[in-house]
């Protein structure tokens, strides 16, 4: 008996030659599940190497370059001085700011002086005030007690009792008298706890005013009455009583002297705090101000030629030297740290669904790295979304172009999504179908696609993740017996 072999199976002539006739005519065929299919994909992407972190120097202003302070290649610390630019000018623009700021500082410290003055000027002012009202209190009841008194038998009862003939003016007399009972006490009263802190002292100064003026007026009815008698009996107290008159407009000038230095006091102060400094508006504080504002204008114009890296690292480029010139915002010097590298590539929608945060991928097939940062959003400039990927180890450099490759596993398929091999589908106009193997037989089941991706392509309908399908449907025909092998 003769042995022959066909396709890795060892079969023999004779009896079962008709049997070997039947297997040759069966089509072969390898069945999978989306799940199983899934397992087997890889993605693979191109990316560029690029430091954490990486600061790209500017100049802010055109200028002839007048020193290069570092080599390429050299480590830096963050504030450390590039290059200068020519600033011949911007330095006089600080010192004339300085002196500008300075004058209006010693210009404040005057006015502060002014302040203390008018502070001076008003404490003396409240102080000459309230000697004026004491004085008139004591000058007006000197007047009534001392004087007018003399001319009633009982002054301070309900009816005084005038000692002469009134003249007509008796009950005015009377009653003016028995009205001092009340007032002269409620006068030392006030004056009594009147303090240099009174709030009120210019009505106060009012207040006595207009009492020195009533009794002015007393003293007016008895002068009335002395002229009336034209009797030589009454000619002294007649001149008395004008001698006392005479006082009392003194003291009402006294008032009026008092009550407009304490006005003027007070209005020079409020001057002295409008141009001093620390007030709420202050015109001391806002020259300062004004020149500090300049000041920091000219250092900000100087700062602007003295070219510094915000960060510390390497000098990756620098490309001018002392005596080129410059426009502005050209790049003069690229500052990174080298040992800190990261991963970027970006990546389409379809591609998304095989990446998440904290997913290990493979650099160049040698370097792990840990997928950092997905975007969330697509890059405008490439329809893209940005993924970064953190690395560590040797062989890669700041600026390289880099392969990057991951194994997909099943864990990266979201559930709901489906994917076989294009080559299993017998695509329709819109959709298509797919062979399922029942009893060594093909049966044709129609599925709705969606999106394809890459060698893939995605089922909306007909198909899931354990259902298992002809690998690849080209040349099969429904109905047809195959021969399964995997």
């Amino acid at each position: 008996m003769t042995f022959i072999l066909i396709m890795g199976v060892v079969v023999s002539t004779g009896d079962k030659e008709e049997t070997m006739a039947v297997e040759l005519n069966k089509s072969v065929v390898s069945l999978t599940t989306s799940s199983e299919f899934a397992g087997g994909q890889s993605l693979s992407l191109i990316g560029s190497v690029r430091a954490f972190t990486e600061a790209k120097i500017t100049s802010e202003k055109s200028g002839r370059v007048t020193g290069v302070n570092v080599n390429l290649g050299q480590q830096v610390s963050a504030g450390t001085i590039l290059m200068t630019l020519e600033n011949a000018s911007e330095r006089a623009s600080v010192l004339q700011a300085e002196g500008v700021y300075e004058a209006a500082q010693a210009a404040a410290a005057q006015t502060n002086f002014g302040t203390s003055e008018a502070e001076t000027r008003l404490f003396n002012a409240r102080l000459s005030a309230i000697n004026t009202v004491r004085s008139a209190y004591t000058t007006a009841n000197s007047v009534v007690v001392s004087n007018i008194d003399n001319y009633f038998s009982n002054p301070n009862s309900t009816i005084p009792g005038l000692r002469v003939g009134g003249q007509g003016r008796t009950p005015d007399l009377n009653n003016e008298r028995v009205a001092y009972q009340d007032l002269l006490p409620e006068w030392n009263r006030r004056v009594d706890s009147v303090t240099p802190d009174e709030p009120d002292l210019l009505e106060m100064l009012s207040y006595s005013r207009a009492n020195v003026q009533r009794t002015i007026a007393f003293l007016d009815i008895f002068l009335f009455v002395f002229d009336q008698k034209r009797d030589e009996d009454y000619a002294s107290d007649e001149l008395i009583f004008s001698n006392l008159r005479g006082s009392l407009l003194g003291t009402l000038s006294s008032i009026d002297s008092a009550r407009g230095e304490l006005i003027s006091a007070t209005e020079a102060l409020e001057r002295a705090n409008a141009s001093a400094t620390g007030g709420t508006a202050s015109a001391a504080d806002a020259q300062v101000k004004q020149a500090l504002g300049s000041l920091r204008a000219a250092q900000a114009n100087l700062s602007k030629t003295v070219l510094r890296t915000p960060i510390a690292g390497t000098v990756n480029a620098i490309s001018l030297r002392t005596g080129d010139f410059i426009n502005s915002f050209s790049q003069v010097a690229i500052v990174a740290n080298n040992n800190a590298l990261e991963v970027v590539t970006y990546i389409s929608d379809n591609e998304l669904n095989l990446l998440s945060e904290g997913d290990i991928v493979m650099i160049e097939e040698t370097i792990e790295g840990i997928i950092t940062e997905i975007a969330p959003a697509v890059d405008s400039a490439t329809r893209k979304t940005e993924v970064r990927i953190a690395i560590e180890g040797a062989g890669i450099k700041n600026g390289d172009t880099v392969r990057i490759t991951k194994e997909i596993s099943l864990g990266n398929i979201r559930n709901e999504t489906i994917r076989i091999p294009l080559t299993a589908v017998k695509f329709d106009r819109e959709n298509g179908s797919v062979f399922m193997v029942e009893n060594d037989v093909l049966v044709s089941r129609a599925v709705v696609l969606g999106n394809i991706f890459g060698n893939s392509v995605e089922v909306l309908e007909g198909v899931s993740n354990t259902d298992q399908f002809v690998v690849d449907s080209r040349g099969l025909v429904e109905g047809e017996e195959v021969k399964i092998i995997n």
